[in-house]
């Protein structure tokens, strides 16, 4: 049982997902129009409780590297929005069953689509803030079910070419209650920090 506790647990929540950020995205030009952007990030430690077949546990993890790659539009005022897929690989340090922890090396990679918004907080100056909102879905590879998410971020970008900007954040994945391939999750919270680019079309 605690082979396949360690296995499920790394790879079928997206608890240990840490987000990758909705790029900023406003006109370089002030006009409206179609973007693609990318990212690469990390996650920080991050605890998982739940059960299985009546067995309450608790696991540590983390995502160790997530990418994404997506096409948004800009409307041309603080508004955006956008939709990316992502590829992330968690890893489980550890996992606590009926008071015992035992020291794990599992680790996992999935899929995920996200839908998002996002709000630029307009200035003169060449380094926008913004603060973005997500709604996700994954598919681990050894998964069945999907889990799902939801995504907070807040960042600042700044041009680095004509049509291009360099953007970073930091974001929180929120995971709702869940059961996913049979084990039941808590809700759970992760933070991880995110950077890419974005490039208008």
């Amino acid at each position: 049982m605690l082979k396949k506790l360690f296995i499920v647990t790394a790879i079928s929540t997206s608890g240990f997902i840490a987000p990758i950020a909705m790029a900023d995205i406003s006109a370089d030009s002030g006009d409206s129009g179609f973007y693609l952007t990318a990212g690469i990030g990390s996650g920080l430690e991050t605890d998982i409780d739940g059960s299985i077949d009546g067995t309450d546990f608790s696991a540590t993890g983390r995502t160790t590297f997530g990418g994404g790659i997506g096409i948004g539009y800009d409307f041309d005022n603080p508004l955006r929005i956008e939709t990316y897929v992502t590829r992330s690989t968690a890893d489980v340090d550890s996992v606590t069953v009926g008071g015992t922890k035992y020291a794990v090396d599992e680790s996992g990679s999935g899929t995920g689509y996200s839908v998002a918004v996002a709000y630029d907080f307009e200035n003169d100056s060449k380094i926008t803030p913004f603060i973005a909102g997500s709604y996700g879905i994954s598919w681990a590879d050894d998964a069945d079910d999907s889990s799902n998410s939801y995504g907070i971020d807040f960042g600042l970008s700044t041009p680095v070419s004509d049509g291009m900007k360099l953007w970073g954040s930091i974001g929180l994945s929120i995971s709702p209650e869940e059961t996913v391939d049979s084990v039941k999750y808590d809700g759970a919270t992760a933070w991880g920090f995110s950077t890419g680019l974005r490039i208008r079309l």
